[in-house]
């Protein structure tokens, strides 16, 4: 296990939880706005496409950080669900129960995003290594 990555990537994790949850908030906003998709969600689609790339890192600096097999799979999982996000949005149909349907996956969706890169941030942490105390 690479330590300096480790913490990296425990940063990252932090980093990428904290946006996800001002995804979350700006989907709010979006709808708040009046719901249609245009100006309203326009930060949600940009902070949406970055956290695809963000996730994408993330699964690099997990195989670089050497945290194992799990850690580095979930990292995965969590990517392929914001680009299922993405599949979600594109094959919606506004006004419709099938479009309102996917909004409801795509919530639903996002809430398990957040629970599992903060869970993925807990199991970094308790991999972390530890110091070597001075003798």
């Amino acid at each position: 296990m690479n330590r300096v990555f480790t913490m990296i990537l425990r940063v990252w994790m932090v980093l990428l939880l904290a946006l996800l949850v001002v995804q979350f908030g700006l989907a709010g906003f979006g709808v708040g706005y009046g719901g249609a998709l245009d100006d309203g969600f326009e930060g949600h689609f940009r902070l949406g496409n970055l956290l695809l790339y963000l996730y994408a890192a993330a699964i690099l600096l997990a195989l670089a950080a050497r945290v194992g097999a799990r850690i580095t799979w979930l990292t995965a999982l969590g990517a392929f669900m914001i680009a299922f996000q993405h599949l979600l949005a594109i094959l919606n149909v506004p006004a419709t129960l099938w479009g309102q349907s996917l909004f409801l996956v795509h919530a639903l969706n996002g809430l398990a995003l957040i629970f599992l890169t903060y869970r993925i941030g807990r199991l970094v942490r308790a991999r972390r290594p530890q110091p070597v105390p001075a003798a």
